[in-house]
């Protein structure tokens, strides 16, 4: 009896729609490369339920010819090839006729259409079989609704995240389109709301929508050509990074949204001079047709260059050169309008509590810290605070190291503490403890408000995340587009850090694959708000930072498992010596 049979079309394209269709944003990008491939200059797209309900684009391209409607569905089926050779001098964003077919096998579809012709076509698919079709007076144009996707493949659901993450990644895929697409105007709804709105114009005014005037302000021009390869765009400026911080590159190649490890491996190398950086990068690359294949993978994510080593060269030496020669221009960014100094910690006894000694409580003489916007504590009537902090025990004194480690003497051996990791693992309890309580943590009042300017692909995480951040003391109000109001911080965090704390936060939150929600958010809250290392500390503040360290059940690791000090005995120095 054989044992091979040929597959039902209905299987195939759903094995296809696997390999092209992995989640919602995957279903945008190819829907949005197709209105750009039909020449639009305005292009919306409106969501429900993080894309799993709806996702709609509409545009104002040429559209689709009537008796082009059923065939758009079927796999392989493009207007963009006609033989293999095509495929080494590609000018479109899609050509292998997969997309609509994986989108159609999978979801409740609606497309309707309209050419030049006097009216146009509306076609219903269900998992990629015609139910319906019509006439319709519709404006010249294409609009496709994707209904319930995944509704029968119920097993690829359940791995999709929240609302708001899907929500911000169809916002992070409409980002990159429209950097690459300054000519068109984009336009992004999610649960009737509106995400994002960017207006044709030039691509310094497109990165200043996309990711906000104060990073685009720090933003170097790139313009390099070498081996045949052009490099233009623009890279941040080392001043303006924070070290640690990883960046995602924007990388086109001949307009098209890519990602290649070895690009931004030459990005990130040219940057190693000036410390651990990872920079805000929109790096596009113009080379001959023949010298690379995006024919990869059906998803069109992988690019293969001829000559890996010379693609490598040119984006290095193109970052090397912007960095050398480029003119610092001032900057404006919130950090710069906020005050310098920054409130001390002050160890406060929490020894009933089990808690060890507050690295959490900030100096009582605020208003001679900060006399033109003083911070009011929140006072909590279940804690009430003491008037006067009790006295810190007898600590041994210590001493800081490259503004990263505290060096102390415990017992008979020497403790170096990595100040940052230390910190961490302190908020993480407190607020791990705080959230299981139903609590929150204490905040400080800000008597004038300071205002933060959230990246757009961060947008929908922040609003769900805004009780969360009010648990830990940030209080935050919308104040526009992608700019909030903060009107309180956590009582430990100095005001200066505030805005790239919520940042940091809402990444996090946005990456943490931990599936208990109080650990979870309690990690976003410690890695995003924890002092960095650099950060240079008063004896005083490392005093507390060990004592409240050691007083942790465990004092010895991160949440994820880091070495937290490394503890040499006595004896061992000794015999160094």
């Amino acid at each position: 009896m054989p044992q091979i049979q040929v597959l039902p079309d209905y299987v195939i394209n759903q094995i296809a729609a696997g390999e092209v269709i992995e989640r919602p944003a995957s279903a945008v990008k190819e829907l949005v490369e197709n209105s750009l491939d039909a020449g639009a200059t305005q292009i919306k797209v409106s969501v429900k339920k993080g894309g799993k309900d709806l996702i709609q684009i509409s545009d104002n391209g040429r559209g689709i010819e009537p008796e082009d409607i059923e065939k758009s569905v079927l796999r392989h089926a493009t207007s963009k090839l006609r033989d293999a050779s095509d495929l080494f001098k590609l000018s479109t964003n899609g050509f292998r006729g997969e997309a609509l077919s994986s989108i159609a096998s999978i979801s409740k579809l609606v497309i309707e259409s309209r050419t030049n012709a006097a009216i146009g076509i509306r076609a219903e698919f269900d998992g990629g079989v015609l139910k319906n079709r019509e006439e319709a007076a519709i404006p010249v144009g294409t609009s496709i609704s994707v209904n319930d996707l995944f509704f029968n493949a119920p097993v690829r659901a359940e791995f999709l995240k929240s609302d708001s993450v899907e929500n911000s990644r169809i916002l992070d895929c409409i980002i990159r389109l429209a950097m690459a697409n300054e000519n068109a105007r984009f336009e992004y709804r999610a649960d009737n709301r509106l995400l994002f709105c960017a207006a044709e114009g030039s691509l310094q005014a497109r990165i200043s929508d996309c990711l906000g005037a104060s990073v685009a302000r720090n933003l170097k021009e790139v313009e390099w050509e070498e081996f045949g390869v052009r490099v233009w765009g623009f890279v941040s400026s080392p001043e303006s990074l924070e070290a640690g911080k990883r960046n995602l590159p924007y990388i086109f190649l001949q307009k098209r949204p890519i990602y290649n490890a070895l690009i931004a491996k030459a990005i990130n190398q040219a940057y190693s001079s000036y410390g651990d950086y990872s920079p805000v990068a929109v790096i596009f690359l113009d080379m001959p047709l023949e010298t690379f294949d995006v024919n990869v993978h059906p998803a069109k994510r992988e690019v293969r260059f001829s000559r890996d080593s010379l693609v490598f060269q040119a984006v290095n030496h193109a970052i090397h050169n912007a960095l050398q020669n480029a003119i610092s221009y001032p900057s404006i960014s919130i950090v710069n309008t906020l005050r310098e100094n920054s409130p001390a910690y002050i160890a406060e006894s929490k020894a009933d509590e089990g808690m060890g000694y507050g690295v959490w409580g900030i100096e009582n003489k605020t208003q001679e810290l900060f006399p033109d916007n003083r911070i009011i504590p929140f006072e909590d009537p279940l804690n009430p605070k003491p008037q006067t902090p009790n006295p810190i025990p007898h600590t041994p004194e210590c001493l800081q190291i490259d503004k990263s480690y505290i060096i102390c003497e415990q017992g008979q051996s020497m403790l170096i503490i990595d100040q940052h990791r230390a910190h961490k693992s302190i908020l993480y309890e407190r607020a791990l403890q705080a959230l299981q309580k139903g609590e929150s943590l204490d905040g400080q009042e800000l008597l004038f408000p300071e205002t933060v300017e959230v990246p757009a692909v961060l947008s929908p995480i922040l609003e769900e995340q805004k009780s969360e951040l009010e648990k830990f003391g940030f209080h935050i109000e919308p104040f526009g587009y992608n700019t909030w109001q903060l009107r309180g911080i956590p009582a430990h965090l100095p005001l200066g850090s505030a805005g790239p704390a919520i940042i940091r936060f809402l990444e996090s939150a946005s990456e943490s694959k931990e599936s208990d929600i109080f650990k979870k958010n309690a990690l976003s809250y410690a890695n995003s708000s924890a002092i960095q290392r650099g950060m240079e500390l008063s004896p005083q503040e490392m005093k507390t930072i060990v004592l409240d360290l050691l007083s942790l059940p465990n004092p010895y690791e991160t949440p994820k498992g880091e070495a937290i000090f490394m503890k040499m005995p006595v004896e061992d120095i000794k015999r160094k010596f």
